[in-house]
This record gives C-alpha cells, structure tokens and sequence, in this order.
C-alpha cells in the first residue's frame, strides 16, 4: 500500500518515524511496521520501511499471480477454468443463401488483457478437444507467464465433454436456442 512518515504531533500516540503497511493476498493479510526515528537514523528509517514495502508488494503479487490460477470466484461455473480462460459454445448469426442461420461451435476462450483486445478462440469443432484445450492453455500461460507448475495445474483441470452437452447446452436453452445434445457432441468429436 505505502510508505507513511509521521512527524512531531502528527500520530495520536506521539510515534515520529515511518509506517510500512500493506494488504498481501488472502483472507485481507494486513502488515504494518513502525521504524521509530527513536531507533533508527532518519535515512536509515526510510530505507528500511521503503525496503519493506517493496517486499511485500513482491510477496502480493506472486499471491495474486497463484490466486489467478488457483482460486476460483464463488460465482464462476463449472466452465470457467481460471481467471480470463473458459470453455463456451459460441453463438454465430450469419446470412447464408439469403438465409439467416444460426451457428454453434464449442470452443475455448483465453481473454487477451487489455481494454479492447478481445479474446483468442480455439474451436473444438475445428482442432479437436484436447487440442484446442492445450493450444488456449498455452496461450494463457504465454500470456501471464505461467511457470511449469501453475501448467501442469491446468492441464489437470481440463473438463470433461459433458460440460459443453450439459451445464452449457442448458445454459443455451434457458437463453431460448434449439439445439440437441446430438448436435453438441457430434461437434466435440
């Protein structure tokens, strides 16, 4: 979070010195530490808080970068694998032959960061499941430069076919589209 210096008269309790206090991760881990000029040098006493502070905001950042991968939002459905990365049936309106038709293709999504970058999309239909699963997995790891472990955590993760012809075919006819499990699996194949 920040660096404070409190001066003479400045801190309810009398303390003159720095404050390092910071938020890292989870559960609301709050860190704080005085560095009293009582102890320490003024300049001694600034390095040091600022010394922690950049600590800290590293240790937070590997958190949020593990949480990314890790820890999944209480709201997030079973087709969100992690954080920016999701299986989906897309939905495509084209006009064909002068006829308005309405397309299906399962695919994975890896959102690119970034207001306005859109998302990369690797269609089973296309690559076949396992494949477009580990092409959008690498994608998404290129993307947060993921190490080895956290990939081998997702690829663990895969989900099964049964997500696209049951939690996601029902998701599409409660939005009011007509299509058969027949038709999704024929497309996972």
């Amino acid at each position: 979070m920040t660096v404070i210096f409190y001066d003479d008269g400045e801190h309810n309790a009398g303390f003159v010195g720095f404050r390092a206090v910071r938020t890292v991760g989870r559960d609301n881990d709050y860190r704080q530490a005085y560095f009293s000029l009582n102890i320490y040098s003024y300049a001694e006493a600034h390095k040091l808080a600022h010394a922690l502070d950049r600590k800290w905001e590293a240790e937070a950042a590997k958190v949020k970068l593990a949480d990314r991968v890790r820890k999944r939002r209480a709201s997030a459905g079973p087709n969100i694998i992690a954080t920016g990365f999701r299986a989906t049936i897309l939905v495509e309106n084209k006009i064909r032959g002068g006829v308005k038709r309405t397309y299906f293709a399962p695919s994975f999504v890896v959102g690119n960061p970034g207001y306005g970058k859109g998302e990369t999309v690797y269609r089973v239909s296309n690559l076949g499941y396992e494949k477009s699963f580990n092409l959008a997995l690498a994608k998404y790891c290129e993307i947060h430069n993921l190490p080895d472990t956290d990939y081998s955590d997702l690829l663990e993760q895969m989900p099964c076919e049964t997500i696209f012809s049951e939690y996601l075919l029902g998701l599409l006819h409660d939005r009011g589209y007509s299509i058969s499990r027949d038709e999704v699996l024929e497309k996972l194949i």
